[in-house]
């Protein structure tokens, strides 16, 4: 019994060393990543998909444009979406994602820039449907809100990765309701561990009361021969759409382009 006792203390003890290298690989990357990624600016496409109580679900196709903006004092980054087109119908003519952002902005234009595209979503109000969310809760400087551990191997297109978990502990959450209320999230890393890159990464998010899952975005990672570094290439999101409905969102992205501008957020 004491020899079992033992072997399995030896285990645990492993485990956490794996987790602990792992996630030493991961902030390295993800470093280098947010400075990389927010030089970027790209094609989406987006199908979303809500269900209605009698009227049968409901069909969107938004086409857009998507950049990623880093906020000061290492406060995190901003996705951003320019939605051109609403069913093949033009909301915008004129204006680019790019020109909105050629010189500095405060933080709340920022932020009003971001509500404005979140109108043209399915479902319930939401401005988290970018594919840099789940790239926030990996970051370090947020690691301290999560319990990280092993949750397994995994084959990701070909490739072998380790899956890591991180169940979020610390209130005030980082999503939360339109009403301010908590929004606990669990998050998934797909992490390669010969090189550090992450293939895969998702973020599930559940209200306070009830614990039921309310959003789930999971985001896959490929390479970009152009660019030399993975890229996101498709984002699967599950969202809320009224009691007891739900919806789903596939968006796919191409057409990668350095931001050829001096873009950055600045406090209001």
């Amino acid at each position: 019994m004491q020899i079992a006792a033992a072997v399995v203390a030896a285990l645990v003890v492993i485990q956490a060393a794996r987790v602990d290298a792992l996630l030493q690989q991961l902030d390295r990357y993800i470093e280098q990543y947010e400075s990389r990624l927010s030089e970027l600016i790209a094609d989406e496409v987006m199908n979303q998909e809500a269900q209605r109580q009698e009227a049968g679900p409901e069909r969107r196709r938004l086409a857009s444009e998507v950049a990623f903006i880093a906020l000061p004092n290492d406060a995190g980054w901003l996705g951003f979406r320019h939605v051109k087109t609403v069913n093949g119908r033009t909301v915008d003519e004129d204006a680019s994602l790019a020109r909105a952002l050629a010189s500095s902005v405060t933080s709340g234009a920022a932020q009003r820039l971001l509500e404005s595209s979140a109108q043209h979503n399915l479902g319930l109000p939401r401005t988290t449907n970018l594919p840099n969310l789940p790239l926030e809760f990996l970051h370090q400087r947020n690691r301290r809100r999560f319990v990280a551990r092993w949750d397994g191997s995994e084959r990701v297109r070909g490739r072998a990765t380790t899956r890591l978990a991180f169940i979020e502990r610390i209130t005030p959450t980082l999503i939360r309701d339109p009403d301010g209320s908590d929004m606990w999230s669990a998050a998934k890393a797909w992490i390669e561990p010969a090189t550090g890159h992450l293939l895969r990464a998702e973020v599930r998010s559940h209200a306070a009361r009830g614990g039921e899952t309310t959003n789930v975005i999971r985001v896959e990672f490929a390479p970009n021969d152009t660019l030399r570094m993975l890229v996101p290439i498709e984002m699967v999101e599950e969202f809320p759409s009224g009691p007891h409905r739900e919806g789903r969102s596939v968006a796919r992205y191409s057409n990668y382009r350095r931001f050829q501008t001096s873009a950055r957020i600045v406090p209001q």
